[in-house]
């Protein structure tokens, strides 16, 4: 192998030589630092090669022909090439998107820059602790020197304190090493373990000096205020090193000193390490400062490493994956934003917008930001899905609830900034930001790795390759077709989709092929929808492709691995959508929180099921005993917050109302079943579970009843028709929920035909009133009135649409009713039937409400010139009246065959069919309660129907329209359209009465928690005063704390 001397020969020597030239090599001074990285990284990478050749095995190299301690031996392990890799790999890349800084002031960066990751090599090679100080000591006045040659306003404050700092730790850290010594007579670190055997009070005291030391110098939480004035102070290109290449080689450092610490010492470094990562998070939420935010992060994700670190023992096999994975997601998507940072003015979060003027550098700023965030499909999140996983099967509950709460808290600030990103105004006079070939190279590098590295990851997991990538393709195709017309891309969706589902569908059964029905379908009708928009819609379709792609891989999961991936991925698809709406901002922000935050419970909830089942697919979800009720609660509300159950709903009242026309129906007919599909699999697994002698289900009735009833009230009070459609969809959602927690043949029937014309129904409203929208360019529903008249077949639409969705005979609707009522008594939930019922009385006041005050009354003035709907938009709208017809009229045909696939699971209590006298298909439906025959009722309803319309034809065949103004007055002016149609404030008289129920106690709560959280962060961020002294106060203060804690506290 390649001898790591040459690295510290080339380091010194180049930066000597561009020191002492001065200026005289500033044309060629980028090239030949470029080159001597290039070099750094060609011979870690050779390294690499040799060992997975075969060819390579740990070698120890030592200067001057002597052993130690009369030399300096450097080993070059597989774990030493790796990482020396990403590190040289990071400097070149930093040398390229710095090349023109470089060039300007070649005399002052060349030198700095190759003496710091010269040292950053020998700190990750050197098996000499003694040159651990050496090469410390090297880079912190190096990097000293980078940072005080920035010019911006705070460089040579964030500079004078990180010599401070670094001083003062590497004094602690040389301490330590003199103890050493005087302990074990030997600097080599191969004879560190001695230090750990040890029961002399000088050998304990160095090994605690040594690593606190180390651990320091990683900036743990609170004594780092001096590294977060850095992360400020300094470019942001210094900025990626620090975090990224620094970070890096201190953490490896710090495994290589463990074996000196005793397993006290080991459990404190994890300690420190999870106390970093959430309060670091913690205090990042009331940051506005990107690049101090981005500190923040950088504290927090090596935090957690450290934790990994220290935990290693106990972490096993995957110990590595786990380390390596958060590591690499770390150095990569970290410096990528950084870097991103670098490319405008200042550090304020709406400056990045400008970077909306570039699709490509948005797309990496955002593969970079959500892989730092732990979605699919990068290595961090199989890196914290394998840790979270190890931390239940050691029953560490604590600390996985501190690294789920601390990853909730750096999603809060991590999505607020994307979103600011993606929505805020443009600055004045921003154009496109300059972004040379030299920073693309590194940005574009560096995501994909990240991409790169997430395939190579799944692989290595405990559940090894159960990921399909499959539907991932389309989104990269469609992506690289984004130049496209709208509708050439439409269709070419349309085809991969439909594809998709003739491939998929056959195999599935029971649920799935319920739901991947429900998606497919969905997914093609809602596109038809799509041909209506012209140009490209640039970015729509590779988002749609997401949150399909996520949706089709939830039903064919097989493990538990399999399915949080797919729901990870539906999230971060259907949160791009809704951010696309115009002020969807505030909504996608609390959409993602609550996504997130129920994601984490499943990812908990998962956890635990593995650790007392020991199984990796849905049988882990069959579990007993006492954990059992846990789990079940945690899951439960996970998928909760995915169907906006009462109290976890306030965000897609926003989130759907503010999203596009056609996007609203998909993320309300389609997205919320897969929150239905998740409870359907927990509850055929779980089923009852018992906490006190209570059956959970029983509490879960109850919810659901309030949140029918509370859907549908808050539905009635709405001026907004898109967002009194979201509110009917949460009261919808409860009845499903209702359905479910009955569990019996009957009631899972009415949830899963609930589901189905749930989706059916609310796909064809919220599309019709879009294409209000899209002619009248309102959405209030009292400033509308007679669109009768010029939006006929619209009209048509939302009138069946409220009939199927009231229950009431011949439509689909009626189904649920009459299942609901036989569910009830076959149950004995006499007091939650009742709540339904009133559920189902309170549905009548804002459906008739949706078609009473847009379409009938007085034609408004503004409005005569008003179209019907686009031809597009009202094709699926009246596939789906065709499809609710023949669910009408033969409701046997979705019934029976769902209801018998139930008898697997619920024998009793199913329906009996009976062919009827008719011929044509017509059935019976019999149960314990009676009976129901769909076609009769609608043959019936359809001949009164007839018989009435024959009958008023008749009569008033001879009458005379008159028209609207057509009307005699005594010397008055006609009333205007205005005032003979009142539609606003319609049910205030209701709400008088009932608006007590309807006040916003969940919006009121969630809002006290996001304040408190604020609120804390706020204060106790304030101890980092700016004061170098007091940090140095701090530093010293955590020192002794952890020494007395390390001695046994009280």
């Amino acid at each position: 192998m390649v001898s790591p001397y040459y690295i510290l020969t080339i380091g010194l020597g180049l930066a000597f030589l561009l020191g002492l030239s001065g200026q005289r090599l500033r044309l060629v001074s980028t090239g030949l630092i470029a080159t001597a990285m290039a070099v750094f990284t060609g011979i870690s990478l050779s390294w690499i090669a040799a060992f997975f050749s075969g060819n390579g095995a740990t070698t120890q190299f030592f200067s001057a022909g002597f052993q130690p301690p009369f030399s300096i031996a450097l080993q070059v392990g597989f774990h030493e090439a790796v990482i020396t890799f990403l590190i040289n790999l990071l400097g070149l890349m930093s040398v390229i998107y710095m090349a023109k800084g470089i060039s300007d002031r070649s005399a002052k960066l060349g030198p700095v820059l190759l003496i710091i990751f010269m040292g950053l090599n020998m700190l990750v090679l050197t098996r000499d602790i003694f040159n651990v100080f050496v090469f410390l000591e090297i880079t912190s006045i190096a990097l000293a020197g980078l940072i005080l040659f920035e010019q911006k306003e705070h460089s040579a404050s964030a500079g004078f304190k990180y010599l401070l700092a670094s001083s003062l730790i590497s004094s602690l850290y040389l301490l330590g090493v003199v103890l050493v010594y005087f302990s074990t007579g030997s600097l080599y670190a191969d004879d560190l373990g001695i230090i750990a055997q040890s029961a002399a009070p000088a050998a304990s005291v160095a090994a605690f000096l040594m690593i606190i030391a180390v651990v320091l110098e990683l900036k743990p939480f609170p004594a780092n205020g001096w590294a977060l004035d850095v992360y400020q102070g300094t470019h942001p290109a210094t900025a990626a090193i620090i975090s990224g290449g620094v970070a890096t080689a201190l953490l490896f450092v710090l495994n290589k000193i463990l074996p000196a610490a005793d397993p006290w010492v080991m459990q404190m470094i994890s300690v420190i390490g999870l106390v970093t990562f959430l309060g670091s998070n913690w205090l990042g939420i009331s940051q506005k400062d990107v690049s101090r935010m981005l500190g923040y992060s950088s504290v927090g994700q090596i935090g957690l490493v450290m934790s990994v670190i220290g935990a290693q023992n106990y972490l096993g096999d995957q110990y590595i994956l786990i380390a390596f994975g958060l590591l690499l997601t770390h150095l990569l998507a970290k410096a990528g934003l950084f870097w991103i940072t670098g490319l405008v003015k200042d550090s304020k979060p709406e400056s990045l917008a400008v970077i909306r003027n570039r699709p490509l550098l948005l797309v990496v700023f955002g593969i970079l930001l959500f892989a730092l965030a732990g979605f699919p499909p990068f290595p961090g999140f199989f890196a914290k899905w394998e840790l979270i996983m190890s931390l239940g099967s050691l029953e560490a509950w604590g600390w996985m609830a501190m690294i789920l709460l601390g990853s909730l808290f750096e999603m809060v600030y991590l999505i607020r900034w994307f979103g600011t990103v993606v929505k805020a105004d443009l600055p004045e006079g921003e154009k496109k930001p300059a972004v040379s070939i030299s920073s693309w190279i590194p940005l574009v590098l560096f995501a994909t790795a990240l991409l790169v590295a997430g395939w190579y990851s799944a692989g290595l997991t405990s559940v090894a390759f159960s990921i399909n990538y499959i539907p991932l393709l389309a989104i990269v195709v469609l992506f690289a077709l984004d130049f496209l017309p709208a509708w050439v891309k439409n269709t070419l969706l349309m085809g991969a989709i439909a594809y998709y589902g003739y491939l998929v569908l056959p195999a599935l059964d029971s649920f799935a092929l319920v739901f991947g029905a429900i998606f497919i379908a969905g997914a093609l009708i809602t596109l038809i929808y799509g041909y209506y928009f012209k140009g490209r819609r640039p970015g729509f379709y590779p988002l749609v492709a997401m949150m399909f792609a996520g949706l089709m891989l939830l039903i064919q999961a097989k493990d538990l691995l399999s399915f949080f991936f797919a729901w990870e991925l539906m999230t971060a698809g259907s949160y791009f959508l809704i951010l696309r709406g115009k002020h969807s901002q505030p909504h996608a922000f609390s959409y993602m929180l609550f996504s997130f935050g129920g994601a984490l419970l499943l990812l908990g909830g998962f956890s635990i099921a593995h650790f007392v089942t020991g199984s990796w697919d849905f049988s882990a979800l069959d579990m007993t005993g006492p954990l059992s009720p846990l789990v079940f609660i945690m899951l439960t509300i996970g998928f909760l917050t995915k169907t906006a159950a009462i109290g976890l709903h306030i965000w897609l009242p926003g989130a759907h109302s503010e999203a596009e026309s056609d996007v609203s129906p998909m993320v309300s007919g389609i997205l919320l079943k897969a929150g239905v599909y998740g409870l359907i699999v927990l509850f055929l697994h779980m089923g009852h579970q018992f906490v006190l002698g209570i059956d959970l289900m029983w509490i879960l009735s109850w919810v659901a009843v309030i949140t029918a009833v509370g859907g549908y009230l808050l539905a009635s009070m709405q001026e907004d028709m898109k967002r009194l459609l979201a509110y009917s969809s949460v009261g919808q959602l409860g009845v499903i929920l209702f359905g479910l927690t009955l569990m019996s043949n009957l009631g899972w029937l009415l949830a899963i035909s609930g589901s189905i014309t749930h989706f059916l129904n609310k796909t064809m409203l919220f599309q019709a009133v879009g294409g209000v929208y899209s002619r009248t360019h309102d959405r209030m529903m009292y400033r509308m009135g007679g669109l009768i008249f010029r939006m006929p077949l619209t009209f048509i639409v939302v009138l069946i649409g409220i009939i199927s969705m009231s229950g009431v005979p011949p439509l689909a609707g009626f189904a649920g009713k009459w299942l609901a009522f036989n569910a009830v008594l076959e149950k004995g939930y006499y007091l939650q039937g009742a709540g339904m019922v009133l559920a189902g009385a309170v549905a009548f006041l804002y459906l008739f409400r949706l078609i009473h005050a847009p379409f009938l009354g007085q034609l408004k003035d503004n409005l005569r010139k008003v179209k019907e709907a686009n031809f597009w938009m009202l094709v699926p709208q009246f596939i789906i009246i065709i499809i609710i017809m023949i669910l009408s009229a033969y409701p046997g045909t979705l019934l029976r065959p769902v209801g018998q696939a139930l008898t697997e699971y619920f024998p009793d209590g199913a329906l009996q069919w009976k062919d009827s006298a008719l011929q044509f298909g017509a059935r019976t439906a019999i149960s314990s309660y009676g009976y129901w025959n769909g076609t009769y009722v609608m043959i019936v309803t359809i001949a009164v129907f007839a018989t009435l319309l024959g009958i008023q034809l008749l009569i008033q065949r001879r009458n005379k329209k008159v028209g609207q103004f057509n009307i005699v007055y005594s010397a008055e002016r006609p009333s205007t359209p205005e005032t003979t149609h009142a539609a606003y404030n319609f049910y205030a008289h209701y709400q008088k009465a009932v608006g007590f129920l309807i006040t916003p106690w969940a919006t009121r709560f969630w809002n006290a928690v996001a304040d408190f959280v604020q609120s804390v962060a706020l204060q106790v961020r304030r101890i980092y005063t700016g004061n170098g002294q007091a940090y140095l106060i701090h530093i010293v203060l955590f020192t002794l704390i952890c020494f007395f804690l390390y001695n046994g506290g009280f």
